[in-house]
């Protein structure tokens, strides 16, 4: 057993070590607060600020409603008065109209920001219409075939020539297209599927004012080169594959080109191709079409042609040029390539297709004389985004190159991929192809493209269009403006853009 000084000892020690401990315990949350406040003293700080700013804000509106409803009392009181003997209908109706302002101002407070940019659009779109209207008074199709003024052969314009029908060709082409199975794997959805059944049921959201053409029909190619002639659109850029190819709906257009010319030359139009991806294309084999190019229409009056490094040269856009690799392209379009088109009967003008940002240098080192962006969708791509015009214009002046930036009415293509809803760009009565044309004419470019006249599946077009319904579907059109609208609005843009010019 322990003694008793060891007992005292002990409980000494005891004592003194509780005191120690209830020190510490003391000591301790202190210290913890400390080291909170020090750690999330910059957060407490911003909390506090954005409480009592949004307090104040709170406090601010309170006290601005209550003055309304002050002034709307005192209003509506002495108003009813006048009107009223009786004090208690006075009364009853004040506070009748207290409540129904007060009601009012709140719901006032959370309209809809859409609907007041709808509202603002709406007016906006008004004065282009009336603008438009005022300077071309008359429908172009009623006009004289000639041209009061030549083209403009700085803007050119996007044609398609692969539609057939059952009168002219013996079998539908293009009006008749299936629908596209879905690139968006994560996409479970079900879709429409199979072809469309022409002339009621079309591949378009949009129905055209001559019907299911024909491109080979003679009329037809006279009818859309007067209509693009009085349009002051000066070159018209063919979709064109090699004879003997064409796309997986049709033939190839070479077969028509011939016609195209000769009503190109009728109406002081140029035709430029628009070499399409035909299968296994290749420098090797293009070097052999251009020659077939050259040797079947380079003597037509027609053919378009610019003034580069001292020579009258033709020009050619290259569709989806990047699927080519850039060392392959400068085989054929460097002066020291192997196969060299330069300073030969082949050279040209080649304007290669700009999709993604880095595409910009790739274009370089294939040594294109240029590039254009085609795409009508805003935000679809780099080259197709209008915020980008200034920087890609800027480029190509640092580089020596061309930049042709396509401007579009819209993109809607949900009759042929009806899983691309993202992609649509509604029209808006003209408004969408305003700021295309805007964009592009602030971005300083010396040619600008359209996308387009008649690429009727992805609604880029520009061609007269009517309404149009059947049992499973209702076609968009140009309503309340007419058919002709951007006929009369790409005059009205491409007046502009010459305007500019000449100021320069």
């Amino acid at each position: 057993m322990p003694t008793s000084e060891y007992r005292q000892q002990t409980n000494a020690e005891f004592f003194t070590l509780g005191a120690k401990y209830n020190t510490q315990t003391m000591i301790i949350p202190i210290r913890w607060c400390l080291i909170c406040i020090k750690r999330y003293l910059s957060m407490s700080i911003v909390l506090i600020i954005c409480f009592t700013s949004v307090l104040s804000i709170v406090l601010y509106k309170w006290a601005e409603l209550d003055v309304k409803l002050d002034c709307l009392k005192k209003h509506s009181t002495e108003s009813l008065t006048t009107t009223h003997n009786s004090p208690v209908s006075s009364r009853t109706m004040g506070i009748k109209m207290q409540q129904l302002a007060a009601g009012e101002l709140v719901s006032q407070q959370f309209v809809n920001k859409s609907e007041l940019r709808l509202k603002w659009l709406r007016q906006k779109v008004e004065k282009i219409s009336q603008k438009v209207r005022r300077s071309q008074p008359i429908k172009l199709m009623e006009q004289d075939s000639t041209s009061l003024t030549r083209p403009n052969y700085n803007v050119h314009i996007f044609y398609y020539a692969w539609y057939g029908n059952v009168a002219v060709d013996s079998h539908w082409r293009h009006w008749n297209h299936e629908y596209l199975p879905n690139w968006k794997k994560e996409d479970k959805k079900i879709y429409p599927t199979g072809t469309h059944e022409p002339p009621g049921d079309i591949s378009s959201n949009f129905y055209p004012i001559l019907g299911c053409y024909s491109s080979r029909d003679p009329k037809v190619i006279n009818t859309h080169m007067r209509q693009l002639s009085e349009a002051k659109v000066g070159v018209v850029v063919v979709s064109w594959y090699p004879p003997g190819m064409s796309d997986s709906q049709g033939e190839s257009p070479d077969s028509v080109m011939s016609m195209l010319l000769d009503a190109a030359e009728r109406y002081d139009l140029k035709i430029a191709p628009h070499i399409e991806p035909y299968r296994d294309r290749n420098p090797i084999n293009l070097s052999e079409h251009l020659h077939y190019i050259i040797n079947q229409y380079g003597e037509h009056p027609a053919l378009y042609r610019m003034q580069r490094r001292g020579r009258n040269l033709p020009v050619f856009y290259v569709y989806d040029s990047y699927l080519t690799p850039a060392g392959a392209w400068k085989e054929l379009l460097s002066a020291k390539g192997n196969l060299s088109v330069r300073g030969t009967q082949l050279d040209g003008i080649f304007l290669g297709l700009l999709v993604d940002m880095q595409h910009r240098y790739d274009i370089k080192k294939s040594h294109f004389d240029g590039f254009y962006t085609y795409f009508a969708t805003n935000g679809f791509t780099y080259g197709s985004s209008w915020k980008n015009w200034r920087s890609l214009s800027k480029f190509a002046r640092q580089n020596a190159l061309l930049f042709v930036p396509s401007v579009g009415p819209g993109y809607i293509d949900t009759q042929i991929r009806p899983w691309n809803v993202a992609n649509t760009r509604h029209r808006r009565h003209g408004k969408y192809y305003e700021v295309g044309w805007r964009s592009a004419l602030s971005a300083q470019a010396k040619l600008i493209s359209i996308t387009s006249f008649n690429e009727w599946h992805e609604g880029t077009q520009i061609e007269p269009a009517v309404p149009r319904a059947i049992a499973s579907f209702t076609y968009f059109d140009y309503e309340p403006e007419g058919p002709y609208f951007y006929l009369n609005l790409t005059k009205w843009w491409i007046n502009e853009f010459s305007k500019k010019q000449e100021e320069k």
